[in-house]
């Protein structure tokens, strides 16, 4: 069952969750009822959703975060070899944990706080394979 709760806002507006939104163009639900009964009281409302506000300028984190970009990360620091064998074992100590990749990326931020140099670093690489890839880039000159 559903959150059925109408919320009103103003005689040609009431506010609704998603899912009874959807739930009260069915026939016959419970939602549809109580929209036509709320529609007898208010007969120019319409339905509104909330509409959650996001912030344009967080940073995604998490984006790009896979093992293989952590490990490609790794490999760049001056400790590679003692940090990949730690991320190693992290990765098979997490998997007794509910979400193996959430216990991974918390030892992985602890472990490189500035996660700028992280964004960075796979943007430069990034950059790299479209210069690369580009179908306009100049191939290199051919030695005769």
């Amino acid at each position: 069952m559903t959150n059925m709760t109408i919320r009103y806002i103003d005689e040609k507006t009431a506010q609704v969750t998603k899912t009874f939104q959807k739930n009260a163009s069915i026939f016959g639900t419970d939602e549809f009822k109580l929209w036509r009964e709320y529609k007898k009281e208010f007969p120019n409302a319409v339905m509104v959703t909330k509409s959650i506000k996001k912030n344009p300028n967080k940073l995604n984190i998490t984006k790009n975060m896979t093992y293989e970009n952590m490990a490609a990360f790794i490999r760049e620091q001056d400790d590679a070899e003692a940090v990949m064998a730690e991320f190693q074992k992290q990765i098979n100590l997490s998997k007794v944990k509910a979400n193996p990749y959430r216990a991974v990326l918390a030892w992985f931020k602890q472990k490189y706080t500035n996660v700028n140099d992280y964004m960075d670093y796979f943007e430069n690489l990034a950059a790299e394979k479209a210069q690369k890839e580009s179908l306009f880039a100049l191939a290199p000159a051919a030695n005769f």
